[in-house]
């Protein structure tokens, strides 16, 4: 019960401070949409100065997206402890599948359910786990693919 409360108070509070807490995705346009428990959407718009020589947005940028949104999935789901825990982004693996254009969309997920990570990081002190994500493009096709394995210890 305590948790659920400290999780409706928390999350919206973790959401308004993710734009500012990585200055390079705020600089690409990243835009957290929502955040739930263990899930998160964003989006960033086409900028001139995201795009690669060939007209495309930049693997870079579409890097910046999907880690951002892997980190609001996870802020999302330890947003009742995320004040008393690091978050690290301890492995990523990242593919890109074809070229994007125009407005790109992530989709992260925590890839297991949240309340068992929870009670292990309360007994053991820390606990990893992956965020998987998806991004599209305008066209809604699936563009990049990223797995983050986070890791959270208590401070």
């Amino acid at each position: 019960m305590l948790d659920a409360l400290l999780t409706l108070i928390m999350r919206p509070l973790v959401k308004m401070q993710m734009g500012g807490k990585v200055p390079f995705a705020k600089a690409c346009g990243v835009l957290l949409n929502s955040m739930g428990n263990g899930v998160a959407h964003c989006e960033m718009p086409q900028k001139p100065e995201l795009l690669d020589s060939t007209g495309h947005v930049a693997d870079g940028a579409l890097f910046t997206l999907a880690e951002t949104c892997s980190g609001a999935a996870m802020a999302g789901g330890f947003a009742s402890v995320i004040l008393s825990v690091r978050p690290v982004a301890a492995q990523v693996e990242f593919e890109v599948l074809r070229p994007a254009s125009g407005l790109v969309h992530a989709q992260a997920k925590v890839a297991q359910a949240i309340s068992p990570l929870k009670q292990t990081l309360r007994t053991a002190g820390k606990v990893n786990f992956p965020v998987e994500v998806e991004v599209s493009d305008a066209s809604g096709q699936t563009v990049a693919q990223m797995r983050v394995i986070w890791n959270l210890k208590k401070n």
